[in-house]
């Protein structure tokens, strides 16, 4: 593995997919397991997709107190929570099994009522409800995907993406979106991107580009009071000066 701090971020970048897997369950395992020595409760947000689905099924699999674990969603794709392409359904079928079938989801719809407007008011009050306390909630680590377009969560190029708010209705890639905002994400105590693939090149190198334009790479507006970590293959990052 090779350890490098970028201005904002942390890249920890890994020969293949293998060790980088085994290393980010690790690295979310003993998150978990410090945080509750201190806290009541660990707030875990996570991004759907395919990237992550091997590191959750790994995940389910360590013993720890997931009974004090809550997991969000970063974004939810306004489709039937059976829908092979609703998130909900691919963290029900990788994460919450095991022993982490113990952990709180906050699930964004419960049924085929897609009533967006509905959820969105529902999620941010179970938001507030379990983060309680800090204006915006506050995650204690959020992960978080990056597209080949440059797209993160639901946030996606050139959209106007209203930064007051928490919670927005976007679209992409042919689909309805909810999307936590910039604004709670870049709340979280730590934020960590997962990428790998050659597809990703380009817009990891746009990601760390000073001269890049967030409107083109939305990733960028994820900013943090600590280092931005991002976990990566070779494959995704072999264009980058490292």
């Amino acid at each position: 593995m090779i350890e490098k701090n970028i201005d904002k971020y942390r890249f920890f970048i890994f020969e293949n997919k293998f060790t980088l897997t085994s290393y980010l369950t690790e690295f979310i395992s003993n998150k978990i397991k410090t945080s509750l020595k201190v806290n009541d409760r660990f707030k875990l947000c996570v991004s759907g997709g395919s990237t992550p689905r091997i590191i959750f099924e790994k995940l389910s699999n360590v013993e720890l107190s997931w009974q004090d674990v809550d997991i969000f969603l970063a974004d939810e794709r306004c489709v039937d929570p059976l829908s092979e392409e609703s998130n909900t359904n691919m963290i029900k079928n990788t994460l919450l099994k095991n022993y982490a079938y113990k952990a709180f989801f906050c699930e964004v719809f419960k049924n085929s009522d897609l009533n967006d407007d509905l959820a969105k008011r529902i999620y941010l009050k179970t938001l507030k409800e379990k983060l309680v306390g800090n204006n915006p909630p506050i995650f204690d680590l959020t992960l978080l995907g990056l597209g080949d377009d440059g797209h993160t969560a639901s946030l996606f190029p050139y959209k106007d993406i209203n930064n007051d708010d928490f919670i927005i209705t976007s679209f992409g890639k042919g689909l309805k979106r909810i999307s936590l905002t910039p604004k709670i994400i870049s709340a979280s105590t730590e934020i960590a991107f997962l990428v790998t693939g050659s597809s990703k090149k380009l817009a990891l190198k746009r990601l760390i580009d000073k001269n890049e334009s967030p409107k083109r790479t939305p990733a960028k507006l994820i900013n943090s009071n600590s280092k931005i970590l991002i976990f990566c293959d070779s494959d995704a990052s072999n264009e980058l000066a490292i």
